[in-house]
């Protein structure tokens, strides 16, 4: 007998890929909660971890925050917002900017990150904060922070007519104010393309092992009042432009001075102009020119052979 002709087996249909949701945010986070990998989650409001609650964001999650204007807003932009008292605790975190359509951007028009502490009263664009005798101090733990396109500028072009709008004062991409050394506990910061300052320190005290910051729109790392130590390296890419008062450091002596220290080991790459009435100390590092309205260029790269210290006491 002939043998029976088998059928052929059945063509295996391709699985679609698998879709992210999408959740939007817009107020306040009041309990504990997980931002998972599996969503990507729009900040569409001025989104505050209120105190006592813990943000939870796992390593791969797609954080984005809106741009445009938002009039009920105290920063009249979105922004994630950790109060006095509050805790992240996550891994690798990035934050980006996104339009309308919930799409990533190179464009920044938001209200950046926030992270108040209870280490110290301070205030800036707003956001005030005191110093916490008593209760849960804050406490911010990660791996690393990414944010990228964060921040508003004080100027901004209609859409109606074309023309420069000023709409005060601009935000940085990332901000910490009042936070203490037992409160920060992040590794590595990198902050990409800010509206204003790429990293700024107000009224705090704060220790990471690296912190990168390339083409902000303004100062690359802005030092309120504060003291700032970077372990392992510290990349500052602020190329000289058009823009006058446009520094690597920006050091303010509002409520007392303001330092950022620099062991032995550390290696170090920036570029850009130093920035005005700075002192350093450093035998490694060049001799910088700090005078008023100075528009020099500057650049180093290097291990550090030994400790190095720019501090303001006085001026900035």
């Amino acid at each position: 007998m002939p043998a029976k002709k088998r059928k052929p087996a059945p063509a295996c249909r391709p699985q679609s890929p698998r879709r992210r949701t999408v959740q939007v945010i817009t107020g306040p986070i009041a309990s504990d909660r997980t931002l998972g990998k599996a969503t990507t989650w729009i900040i569409a409001g001025e989104v505050r971890i209120r105190r006592g609650v813990t943000l939870k964001i796992a390593d791969g999650a797609t954080l984005l925050i809106a741009n445009g204007v938002l009039p009920k807003s105290r920063l009249r932009r979105a922004a994630l917002i950790f109060e006095p008292g509050s805790a992240l605790v996550a891994g690798r975190v990035t934050v980006r900017a996104c339009n309308a359509e919930r799409r990533p951007v190179r464009v920044a028009d938001n209200g950046g990150l926030w992270f108040l502490g209870t280490f110290a009263a301070g205030s800036k664009d707003g956001i005030t904060v005191k110093k916490s005798r008593g209760g849960e101090p804050s406490s911010f733990r990660a791996r690393s922070i990414t944010a990228s396109h964060l921040g508003r500028r004080d100027t901004y072009r209609s859409s109606k007519t074309g023309k420069e709008l000023d709409i005060g004062d601009d935000i940085d991409g990332l901000s910490l104010v009042g936070v203490g050394p037992d409160e920060w506990r992040v590794r590595e910061v990198r902050s990409l393309h800010s509206a204003d300052d790429g990293f700024d320190v107000t009224n705090s005290h704060v220790r990471l092992d690296r912190l990168e910051v390339r083409h902000p729109a303004e100062d690359g790392l802005n030092v309120s009042s504060s003291r700032i130590e970077i372990r392992r390296s510290l990349v500052l890419d602020v190329p000289k432009s058009s823009d006058a008062d446009r520094n690597l450091f920006d050091l303010e002596t509002d409520d007392g001075g303001s330092f950022v220290e620099l062991p032995k080991g550390c290696w170090v790459r920036v570029r850009g102009v130093f920035g005005d009435q700075l002192a350093l100390s450093s035998p490694d590092m060049p001799r910088p020119n700090t005078a008023d309205d100075n528009e020099r260029r500057y650049a180093y790269s290097g291990r550090l052979a030994s400790d190095a210290v720019i501090h303001s006491l006085t001026a900035d």
